[in-house]
């Protein structure tokens, strides 16, 4: 939508048509929502050609009106379908009459019956859906189609024009036809984008509705042109245009316009008038007796399938007294839909009756109340008694007021009760011909001629009280949780000292079995925030210890306090190179891979040979630090760039020394390091990172380091104990003053986004295939470190994410022939996915010769493209690194923004060189979700700060 060319006069209209058109003598155009555009044609033709023109078929027969301009060459007006011929004979010519409607008029031609059982399907996905069955169907969508059905609709008796323009009312909205395309293309919803231009005219009048909703329009006749749905300006006011008549006045194309108040006008519901008091049949697929509600597979669908279906209720008969008879349907019976209105979300199930006769004994005794199943199922009411039976009376239940209750069954006869079964008669008597057995967990009592009676333990006097409360509080707690063995020995040990203590009046000890138990769950809990890979050793390490401090096995406490030390270190070393760069994550995959190898091998689980692993393991954590050389290096850097805080000048070769270990701990003490108990392998990853300018220096208040849980918390005995994870302690910690507060160990444990909420987000907006594996792929970035640092500082901060290779592919690109917009956005903030793109694009135009900016995470503020509207800028437009053409050069690339893209591009003059964009009709609401405006490009952007996420791994 928008504004083009000139005045129009006769001179620079043609008609392109498969007629001969001598010469045109009049044209008019209508547009107006929820219409097909139409243009309505006076030609002169040939003499000799109107007798070929007469029952002439034109249903195929396209028709264009386009402009000559001087400037712009031709610029289309209109293009459509003939609808209608006419031949007429006046003054001595003949003159031919033609009616066109826009290319929607294909989606106008058939009725149709189908219903959409999904409620989580949301108004685009229907969109989408019908439109996408017409070949280069396509529509943009300018409302908040993101809206779910949220229940049963139907198309029953509609074309798809018809029931699409339903649907949009649903939306408080309309149907914009393109009167430009050959091919069915539509607008929902109208612009909200700039003003495209000014009304000047002296002929207008301003009218209020006398019916319907009430609101002030505008009728205004004006020569210069634009489309419906353009947001005008109109005496100082904004204006959107509903209604357009265009016909020619004195030789110029004149135009008559209604405006609407640019907020939009309160359009009504419409509801399908063919579906009241119709009955559709429909098979059962599924039932929900509690509810009394069925899922149908209806006459009007090939196929529906079984979890998309929606539940319809099924009608209970009840008598005066509240006293209902329930009779569900059964799976495959069939019944009717019955839609008592023309709003379809009424529509309710009701009997169906029997498709033949039955004729038997059964029921032709009118004194015999039968109730039958098609799976042998029985009951019967007659005068005597009633009787339940199954499996043609295998078994059996009759109950007669002469002879009592009873039942035979062929089979095992059992009772059960969750809690007592209690039998009372006067006599009670078993009889059986083999055998009586009673059993109660290990112990039994049989009979079978003789007598036995078995237990594990016979008992003269009573489990002690304690034991029993410590053992059912034991088993109340592991309910839903899955603790190790080691655990609930521990736990029922603490358990039972505390009920002990508490029997005996003890309240010291009863605190500290308390606080015992206590430290263990904060143990459990700091071992289970650890990453997968490390969680099963830490366990292992830590029972281990456990039963060495059984057994006084000083030595294997030692060795399980060492392994479980190291393996916490590798934790964060892994989380560190991790966020090294973007494609660091792969190294810290293998590691992961690898300490798992090795402990596996260690318990003599693989015959793997151990130091090939540690060898690999070393080579991987060398590029990121872990070597005397780099080392050397990496602290001489650090003099030369900062000479103020550092002094170094250590000799760049040489294992590590007293020098250097006393110039990497100077590091450690200055970077506020040196009271963690880090080992120097950790120290030297972040030496690394902060020498390479990964991590921040001077380091920043709020740059909190990678959170890592306490491998173990140690547990008092009644001597002091150094359990796994924990080195001996000294004298007590004092952070320094410029050590940040870290965050809550429990934010972010499940990721930057908890994978219940991805799962709910995927479900609720029908997200498939690529597009879903972008969402699981967000908390990939979890422990990177720039995400955590930013975080740290500023939990709302947005993150956007870009996965080139997840999205749509829906427009034509020059240079890269799968097609524009092929990757995904996705905006977070603070654990929640605010909203998605598949329209969006991390590519310039020509990637075999411009700039793409490379792979990582960048800073970004709101601010404005080319000074012109809000964006999000890259850096606030400083050098980020780059490739450049196929040969992927590096380089660095300035100004990058991420801002609005369009379908197509314009040679010689690139939509985008190195930038990201966005799709312009998502663009707003792209911009509202990240919080640099609310819903205008023409308010003053926002700076608010993020960060950008590029990743292209999905790319193909």
């Amino acid at each position: 939508m928008g504004l083009a060319g000139t005045v129009l006069t006769y001179g620079n209209i043609r008609v392109n048509a498969p007629y001969e058109i001598v010469r045109l003598l009049d044209i008019t155009l209508t547009q107006k929502v929820n219409e097909h555009g139409k243009v309505y044609l006076t030609a002169l033709i040939p003499d000799e050609d109107h007798a070929k023109y007469d029952g002439l078929a034109h249903d195929e027969d396209v028709l264009e009106v386009y402009e000559i301009d001087e400037n712009q060459g031709t610029v289309s007006i209109f293009k459509g379908i003939v609808t209608n011929i006419s031949i007429g004979f006046k003054n001595g010519v003949y003159h031919m009459y033609i009616e066109a409607a826009s290319f929607t008029y294909i989606l106008d031609r058939q009725r149709k019956n189908r219903s959409f059982q999904n409620g989580n399907l949301t108004y685009y996905q229907l969109f989408r859906e019908l439109i996408d069955t017409y070949p280069h169907g396509d529509f943009i969508d300018l409302t908040d189609s993101d809206q779910k059905l949220g229940g049963f609709t139907i198309q029953y008796g509609e074309s798809d024009w018809e029931f699409l323009k339903r649907m949009a009312s649903h939306l408080h909205s309309g149907l914009i036809a393109e009167i430009t395309s050959v091919y069915p293309r539509l607008w929902l919803g109208t612009s909200k984008e700039q003003v495209k231009g000014e009304l000047r005219s002296i002929n207008f009048s301003l009218q209020k509705t006398k019916s319907g909703p009430r609101y002030t329009y505008a009728e205004v006749e004006d020569t210069k042109r634009f489309e419906l749905g353009d947001v005008v300006l109109f005496r100082r006011k904004h204006w959107v245009i509903d209604q357009v008549h265009a016909e020619m006045k004195q030789g110029i194309m004149t135009y008559d316009y209604v405006l609407v108040p640019e907020e939009g006008i309160p359009r009504e519901v419409i509801h399908n008038q063919f579906i009241k008091g119709t009955s559709i049949e429909g098979k059962v697929i599924d039932l929900n007796s509690e509810n009394e509600s069925v899922k149908l597979h209806l006459s009007v669908d090939s196929m529906q399938p079984k979890v998309e279906g929606c539940w319809f209720s099924y009608p209970t008969m009840y008598t005066g007294a509240g006293i209902g008879w329930h009779c569900m349907p059964e799976l495959g019976d069939h019944v009717h839909l019955y839609f008592p209105s023309n709003n379809e979300k009424e529509a309710r199930v009701v009997q169906s009756l029997r498709k033949r006769d039955y004729k038997g004994d059964e029921i032709s005794q009118p004194s015999r109340k039968l109730f039958h199943t098609k799976t042998q199922k029985v009951a019967r009411f007659d005068d005597k008694e009633l009787a339940l039976s199954t499996q043609k009376e295998k078994i059996l239940v009759r109950l007669n007021p002469a002879s009592g209750i009873h039942v035979y069954s062929h089979h095992d006869l059992t009772f059960h009760a969750d809690t007592d079964l209690v039998l009372h008669g006067k006599k009670v008597q078993m009889n059986a011909t083999r055998e009586i057995s009673l059993t109660c967990k290990t112990s039994y009592i049989r009979t079978d001629g003789t007598l036995h009676i078995k237990a594990s333990k016979f008992m003269k006097s009573q489990v002690p009280d304690a034991e029993l409360k410590a053992y059912r509080s034991l088993v109340q707690e592991l309910k839903g949780k899955g603790y190790p063995q080691w655990v609930q020995n521990l736990l029922l040990q603490y358990k039972t000292d505390y009920y002990k203590a508490v029997a005996a009046g003890d309240k010291k000890g009863a605190k500290e079995a308390a606080a015992k138990a206590k430290q263990l769950r904060q143990q459990v809990a700091e071992i289970d925030r650890m990453p997968a890979w490390a969680r099963a050793q830490m366990h292992e390490n830590t029972s281990q210890w456990w039963e060495a401090h059984s057994a006084n096995d000083k030595a294997k406490q030692k060795q399980m306090h060492l392994l479980a030390n190291q393996l916490r270190d590798n934790v964060l070393i892994n989380e560190l190179i991790r966020g090294h760069s973007a494609k660091s994550y792969q190294d810290a995959n293998r590691l992961e891979e690898l300490s798992g190898q090795y402990a596996d091998a260690a318990h003599k689980l693989t015959i793997a040979d151990q130091k090939a692993i540690a060898k690999e393991e070393a080579a991987l954590r060398s590029k990121y630090g872990v070597n005397s050389l780099l080392a050397r290096d990496n602290l001489n850097k650090l003099a030369k760039k900062y000479p103020d805080s550092f002094s170094y000048k250590l000799p760049t070769t040489g294992d590590w020394d007293k020098e250097l270990n006393a110039a990497l701990h100077d590091f450690a003490k200055k970077y506020g390091l040196e009271n963690k108990r880090y080992d120097r392998d950790v120290l030297a990853v972040y030496l690394h990172q902060v020498a390479n300018g990964i991590l921040p220096w001077p380091k920043v208040n709020k740059a909190a380091a990678p959170t890592v849980p306490a491998t173990t918390t140690t547990i008092t005995t009644k001597t002091t104990k150094t359990e796994p994870g924990k080195k001996p302690p000294t004298t007590p910690e004092k952070p320094p003053k410029e050590e940040p507060k870290p965050l809550d160990p429990e934010d972010y444990k499940d990721g930057l986004v908890a994978v219940k909420k991805i799962e709910k987000y995927i479900s609720s907006k029908g997200i498939k295939g690529n597009q879903a594996r972008a969402l699981y792929r967000i908390n990939d970035y979890t422990n990177n470190s720039i995400i955590k640092k930013k975080l740290s500082s500023n939990r709302n901060a947005p993150l956007v994410f870009f996965f080139e290779g997840d999205g749509s592919y829906s427009h034509k690109q020059l240079d890269h022939p799968e097609g524009r917009y092929g990757a995904m956005a996705i905006v977070v903030i603070d654990g929640e996915i605010k909203y998605t793109s598949k329209n969006t694009s991390t590519l310039p135009d020509y990637e075999s010769k411009d700039k793409t900016v490379k792979d990582g995470v960048y800073e970004f503020v709101g601010g404005l493209h080319q000074r012109s509207y809000p964006a999000l800028r890259i850096r606030d437009g400083a050098a980020v690194p780059a490739t450049k053409g196929n040969q992927k050069k590096d380089t660095i690339a300035e100004g990058v923004n991420i801002h609005k893209g369009y379908n197509t591009d314009t040679k010689g003059r690139p939509t985008s060189t190195a930038c990201i964009t966005i799709h312009k009709d998502e663009y707003i609401k792209f911009l509202s979700s990240v919080g640099v405006v609310k819903n205008s490009l023409n308010e003053k952007p926002n700076p608010i700060k993020g960060l950008a996420i590029l990743d292209r791994r999905d790319r193909i």
